[in-house]
């Protein structure tokens, strides 16, 4: 315990449990190709952040289709609707993220602007213009928003901080649960990661100022657990140089006023699965090409196991919703040599 915090403190190798399952295998279900001409007949194009629903259908926001935004798909990848028109007006879009389930509904943040709500079946239902600048905002199942914003009256020369909060319906701040202190873009070579993911009623924080540790919160934005892990350091090599600034990395570092730094940070980002499990991805280089090691944590913070994933990553510091874990099945993009993405289902057999 810590200020009345619990702490856990995991080591290098993870902890067998008795009855508990520590890895799975990965099953592939149906893989949604972007290069399909159905889909370009209805005007899919590039597909960037997605969200599933408790019955699998997913929804997948485009920001090349030709009309709507938001592509819905049942569990089988079949198409069902479009909705989220491009525009300006009440319920149209212009420059979505994050999107949200939420019950019988799905909450979409549109720029800098406004949240828009849906039904499930894409008709519209309200909007929530801000008074401030926002980025993303995520309704919680207890009423309550969780917002993340720049602190703009806060800024220094350094550096640009946002804030992510607990907010009421008018979103006005009940309690700031952390911050995030964004370089000045001078001093960005390798911008340190900061993200979070919202499962089975609580709130994970990943911050680069405090190494690998995770802080939990319960939906009333109070902090009752910190994940704590030790790691072995991965030296920066020229492998991830380019995966982060490019072919041209070392005429870039060569102009840079900062160098990149000797190792990697601790890990580059994760997801939840729906029973507050949490996936970890480090730096350790995996089983195969492209493979790279996931930390498995249980619910209670308790690393587990490890597992080896081929899951596009480069660029993900701040946590944008790319891969999902739900009802047993993992939900990531997997790359083409033609370019093009495929959306691919695993089933997780868990053993």
């Amino acid at each position: 315990m810590e200020d009345g915090v619990e702490v856990v403190i995991n080591h290098i190798e993870s902890y067998k449990i008795k009855g508990e399952r520590s890895t799975f295998t990965l099953e592939e279900g149906f893989v949604f190709d972007t290069e399909r001409e159905d889909l370009f007949e209805k005007g899919l194009g590039f597909v960037g952040e997605f969200e599933v629903d408790s019955e699998g259908n997913i929804y997948i926001v485009g920001f090349k289709n030709i009309e709507n935004f938001i592509n819905k798909f049942d569990r089988k990848g079949n198409f069902i609707t479009s909705f989220g028109r491009r525009g300006q007006g009440p319920g149209e879009l212009e420059w979505p993220s994050r999107p949200v389930v939420n019950g019988d509904k799905i909450a979409v943040t549109d720029g800098f602007k406004k949240l828009v709500i849906y039904s499930k079946d894409g008709r519209f239902l309200n909007e929530i213009r801000f008074k401030t600048r926002i980025f993303k905002v995520e309704p919680l199942k207890n009423g309550k928003y969780l917002i993340y914003m720049p602190k703009r009256k806060f800024k220094t020369p350094e550096y640009l901080p946002y804030s992510l909060s607990l907010c009421n319906s008018e979103f006005e701040e009940i309690k700031e649960l952390d911050v995030y202190k964004l370089p000045a873009m001078e001093l960005q070579v390798l911008v340190p990661f900061f993200m979070w993911r919202i499962s089975n009623g609580k709130i994970y924080i990943a911050n680069e100022e405090r190494g690998y540790e995770i802080w939990v919160y319960d939906l009333e934005g109070n902090l009752i657990r910190k994940i704590r892990k030790e790691y072995r350091p991965i030296v920066a090599t020229d492998e991830f140089k380019a995966k982060f600034l490019g072919p041209d990395y070392k005429e870039i570092l060569k102009i840079s006023k900062n160098k990149f730094p000797s190792y990697m940070p601790p890990l580059n980002y994760f997801f939840t699965d729906d029973e507050g499990q949490l996936f970890v991805m480090t730096y350790e280089k995996g089983e195969n090409p492209g493979e790279y090691i996931y930390d498995i944590f249980n619910p209670n913070g308790i690393f587990i196991g490890r597992k080896s994933l081929n899951i596009p990553w480069a660029g993900k510091y701040f946590g944008p919703k790319y891969e999902k874990a739900k009802n047993n099945h993992l939900y990531c993009y997997r790359e083409k040599e033609s370019g093009f993405s495929e959306l691919v289902v695993y089933k997780m057999n868990w053993e």
